[in-house]
């Protein structure tokens, strides 16, 4: 197993490889206009998974992510689109799952248990949390439809446009779904 020192300098090593090409993106001031220009900012909800990179599945970007265990439309989910909403208006969120998700090889039950056994000292601070998110791969698409519906619901969100897709990670296709 990698120490933690060599996997942090394999990281900064890529960086450096980066930085020699790096142009700066446009300062906060400066996007905000421009994203009121295009009716506002996009946001992408989804999955914080390694194997499902929003940069790759809808390769022409022009979105701003924010990515969490499942892609859940948490209340730091929520909390992270508003701030954005504030700085440069936000236009549309885009909730995508994808297929095989790890949230969906878990239960709460399991989860809390497994987080426990590695950190027996938080168990209040684990059991302190509502939900992690967790769901059965049966109701897949239902989850995505319930976090549409949590976002539109979120009167800190009103007016910006909620639509939810389902990505399959063995295809890479992205289907739109709609109550």
């Amino acid at each position: 197993m990698a120490s933690t020192d060599s996997k942090i300098e394999k990281l900064l090593a890529g960086n450096r490889k980066v930085a020699e090409t790096w142009s700066a993106p446009p300062t906060m001031e400066q996007f905000a206009p421009l994203a009121a220009e295009n009716g506002g900012a996009t946001i992408l909800l989804t999955c914080l998974d390694p194997r499902c990179v929003p940069e790759q599945f809808f390769p022409d970007g022009g979105f701003a992510a924010v990515r969490n265990a499942g892609g859940r439309a948490t209340k730091d989910a929520i909390n992270s689109i508003t701030v954005l909403s504030v700085l440069a208006g936000v236009g549309l969120i885009l909730v995508v799952h994808h297929t095989d998700c790890g949230m969906s090889h878990l239960t709460e039950e399991g989860l809390r248990q497994g987080a426990k056994a590695r950190t027996p000292d938080a168990a209040a601070d684990i059991d302190s949390i509502e939900s992690y998110g967790t769901f059965d791969p049966a109701d897949f698409e239902k989850t995505i439809l319930e976090d549409v519906r949590t976002l539109k619901q979120a009167k800190v969100l009103a007016g910006i446009d909620v639509k939810g897709f389902a990505l399959d990670t063995f295809t890479g296709v992205i289907t739109e779904l709609s109550e």
